[in-house]
């Protein structure tokens, strides 16, 4: 009995390192194959070429658009009379070079109904009414280049490169939609209406 006991006590360290030794070369082959195996990028570069059919977007601050701008022109869609993703008011910065060089942008607004497109030109800091509508535009900024970072949203040149106007919309006297429209990228949180379409389709500089 002593004997089968010495075997037993023998037995325990030998299949215990080998469960040791086992695992170690598991880690190490976990390893091997992390290093191994490409990094995929969280999102895509703006470097590389855009897929057939599809306009690529210029670089921002050497870097990418926000990720939900991105989504949303893959996407191609939007719910119904949906506000823009924001995280937050960012500061807008307009530079000295863009500063009084622009005194108004070119809205075009469609009436999904009647499928009648209108131009109208609305100043910098200005509104206007929608004709027989309860629709109100504001503009609020321009930028002709436009670029946004984690320090705020800014111009990079005074070059239609990238426009975008900042604006309000009221309907019946209530916030309905704020945020940019890019006259390049009109799919990037678009305003949506039941009755109303309106994109930035020109600039009128000074």
């Amino acid at each position: 009995m002593d004997m089968f006991k010495k075997i037993g006590m023998l037995a325990v360290p030998l299949v215990a390192g080998g469960i040791l030794l086992a695992s170690g070369c598991q880690k190490k082959e976990d390893i091997k194959t992390a290093q191994e195996k490409p990094a995929t990028p969280s999102e895509p570069s703006m470097r590389e070429p855009a897929p057939a059919g599809q306009e690529q977007m210029p670089p921002v601050m050497g870097k990418q658009f926000p990720k939900e701008m991105l989504e949303a022109i893959q996407r191609g869609e939007q719910k119904p009379e949906s506000k823009p993703v924001t995280k937050g008011h960012a500061p807008v910065v307009v530079p000295g070079q863009v500063q009084g060089k622009w005194k108004a942008v070119v809205i075009a607004v469609v009436n999904k109904q009647t499928n009648e497109k209108k131009d109208y030109v609305v100043g910098i800091n200005k509104d206007f009414t929608l004709p027989n509508s309860k629709i109100k535009i504001k503009v609020l900024n321009f930028l002709p280049n436009f670029s946004m970072s984690p320090q705020g949203i800014t111009s990079l040149s005074n070059e239609s490169k990238n426009p975008a106007a900042q604006i309000i919309v009221y309907e019946d006297n209530k916030n309905v939609f704020e945020g940019w429209l890019f006259e390049k990228f009109p799919q990037v949180h678009p305003f949506q209406h039941k009755v109303y379409a309106i994109v930035l389709k020109n600039q009128i500089p000074i």
